[in-house]
């Protein structure tokens, strides 16, 4: 049979009505392989897909007659693999301890130097806002840059302007420190998008068959460096003054990039049977097209948003209700972010393992933020629950919040790579990198709508009344999600009956 003719073939076999499709019992390599060679018949069918029909594409269901996971055939991971996870998940550690390093003690020394809270909240605004902007940019760079190259620039200039602002300890008009201080954190921002963005890209790029085990992988270095960045940099500060944190962090930094010019490998890309034909997606305007067009890839933004304004809106809002209503001190609720912190760290490779043998993504997520959304409503507690407040509670809510978040936000960026790649999209380094950048912005849209929304929510009513909107609106994505999945598995059971 010709390779025309076998184009043909596999053509017709992608199946939109709800029947199997023989591409859903490929293996992982061989069915990237095999999405890059295939074109829609037309580029007006390929865009009319809706929810419905790209069911098929959504989750690799496990054939009759395989016995095992898909995972359980992927083959051992060479020094070459462990030296690239090794590389990406030090970086993510690093960036995520960029983030909230200078929170014990910048705004003591915004307040000494005459500036306002709102003043020095702005830092931490501008970071969020510009980090959420750089993932757009991040996405389009990688189309036209090396994401390699890209990857590194992104930790050069972020450990430069760490470095520079631990030399702000020097400049005492208000005014110009504020000025160079929100400078330096646009900066960091950037360089920050620059990591993660090309980072998961890597990652999702050389391991076809492992996608959400190493995705957690990384995801739960990032969190834990949100969780040691702020313990860190209070430690180094007592020892060292201002600069030593931003020090510190600028060279590890530096000696990131160093070590991933002898560990990591270049970046090859796993479609090397690409054909270039008449139509196919190519253009970025093209690619974002046909990634915005697909409800299920919204799906997917909305669930990332929403995880992003959880996590912000809770925990900056929370402390004032802590100390007045359980008189908790800042020093005992660190303990228990670092409990709760811990939980997300330890359980995120558990998760990515266990969603590799999900074939139902989508009830994954369902069964996941149904205790993400007890968890917060148990965290003030919620007037709903006629519970009183209570430390046991606190504890219990934070904690089943962290775990269950992270096992529903996990499987997400692999679902849309997924997603993106049945339908049409090429399975290279530039079209993953596109889907790797707009989960990010929107994640990231999320994190920085959480301060603002969140305070002033608890402003005009308390923070109950803000965990329990947050709650209810965890449990309509829960609800959405369970929906999703059932029409899934109905399409799924419903296509042995269909086929002739």
């Amino acid at each position: 049979m010709s390779a025309s003719q076998d184009s043909e073939n596999v053509i017709k076999s992608w199946t939109t009505d709800g029947e199997k499709s023989p591409l859903l019992e490929l293996s992982s390599q061989q069915r990237v392989k095999t999405y890059s060679k295939v074109k829609p018949t037309s580029e007006s069918e390929d865009l009319s897909l809706n929810i419905g029909e790209i069911h098929c594409a959504a989750d690799r269901p496990l054939s009759a007659t395989e016995e095992e996971p898909p995972d359980s055939a992927a083959t051992p991971l060479t020094w070459r693999q462990v030296g690239l996870l090794v590389c990406v998940s030090g970086s993510s550690l690093l960036a995520g301890s960029c983030a909230y390093i200078q929170v014990p003690f910048f705004t003591h020394e915004a307040h000494r130097r005459g500036l306002s809270n709102a003043s020095s909240g702005s830092v931490y605004s501008c970071f969020a806002l510009t980090l959420s902007l750089g993932f757009w940019a991040m996405g389009w760079l990688a189309s036209r840059f090396d994401v390699t190259r890209l990857y590194r620039l992104g930790l050069l200039l972020a450990s430069v302007t760490t470095v520079v602002f631990g030399l702000l300890v020097y400049v005492e008009r208000p005014e110009a420190f504020l000025g160079w201080s929100l400078a330096m954190r646009v900066a960091e921002a950037v360089g920050t998008a620059a990591v993660l963005t090309t980072g998961r890209t890597i990652i999702i790029n050389q391991f076809p068959q492992r996608i959400n085990l190493a995705v957690s992988l990384v995801e739960g270095m990032y969190g834990g460096g949100l969780c040691l960045g702020p313990a860190i940099g209070g430690v180094l500060y007592s020892a060292g003054g201002y600069g030593a944190p931003f020090y510190v962090l600028g060279a590890l930094l530096m000696g990131n990039a160093a070590a991933s010019l002898l560990l990591m490998p270049t970046v090859t890309d796993h479609s090397v049977e690409q054909v270039e034909e008449e139509g196919e997606v190519s253009h970025l305007r093209d690619r974002l097209r046909l990634v915005l067009s697909s409800a299920d890839t919204w799906f997917i933004f909305t669930a990332l948003f929403l995880n992003g304004l959880n996590w912000t809106a809770v925990d900056l809002n929370i402390e004032p209700y802590t100390l007045h209503t359980l008189d908790m001190q800042p020093d005992e609720l660190s303990l228990f972010f670092l409990g709760s912190f811990a939980g997300y760290t330890l359980s995120s490779p558990l998760w990515g393992r266990l969603s590799d043998y999900i074939d139902n993504t989508f009830l994954f997520e369902a069964c996941c933020l149904a205790p993400t959304a007890l968890g917060i409503l148990l965290i003030p507690p919620s007037p709903l629950l006629g519970l009183q407040p209570s430390r046991l509670l606190l504890g219990v809510g934070m904690t089943l919040r962290e775990v269950f978040q992270m096992g529903a936000y996990v499987p997400l960026l692999p679902l849309a790579v997924r997603l993106s790649t049945a339908r049409g999209l090429q399975s290279d380094v530039r079209a993953q990198a596109l889907v790797t950048s707009l989960c990010g912005a929107a994640y990231s849209f999320g994190s920085m709508t959480g301060p603002m929304g969140g305070g002033l929510v608890t402003d005009r009513w308390g923070f109950p009344v803000l965990a329990t909107g947050l709650g209810g609106v965890t449990v309509l994505l829960c609800l959405a999600m369970a929906v999703r999945g059932v029409v899934y598995h109905a399409a799924r059971r419903a296509a042995p009956a269909a086929a002739p």
